[in-house]
């Protein structure tokens, strides 16, 4: 993986990070809606599609950031982790409206 602007990370509900003082509300935001990914999937599955769609992307950008962006999980949280509403209204499987949009590059 290379180096990069990795903030926070959510496994399993919980968010990591390397440095808490660097966590601001939209960050926390975007791990939120990752959190409700996760649990909508019931987790393992919503790491198989993550890793899955990185991989499509991947091949079709030749481009690891590029393939990141693309991804309809982060994609629905990029769009949305400004929202601090957004949790309270998001419709469940919300992510699926995003496959196949193209990423803000």
């Amino acid at each position: 993986m290379p180096e990069g602007n990795i903030t926070a990370i959510t496994l399993f509900g919980l968010v990591f990070t390397r440095d808490r003082r660097r966590i601001t509300p939209d960050i926390l935001n975007h791990e939120l809606i990752h959190c409700r990914q996760q649990l909508e999937l019931l987790y393992i599955p919503f790491f198989i599609l993550y890793v899955l769609e990185w991989l499509v992307h991947l091949v079709k950008y030749r481009d690891w950031w590029k393939a990141y962006d693309a991804i309809s999980f982060e994609k629905e949280a990029h769009a949305n982790d400004t929202d601090h509403s957004y949790l309270a209204h998001r419709k469940p499987y919300n992510w699926l409206r995003y496959i196949g949009k193209l990423p803000k590059i």
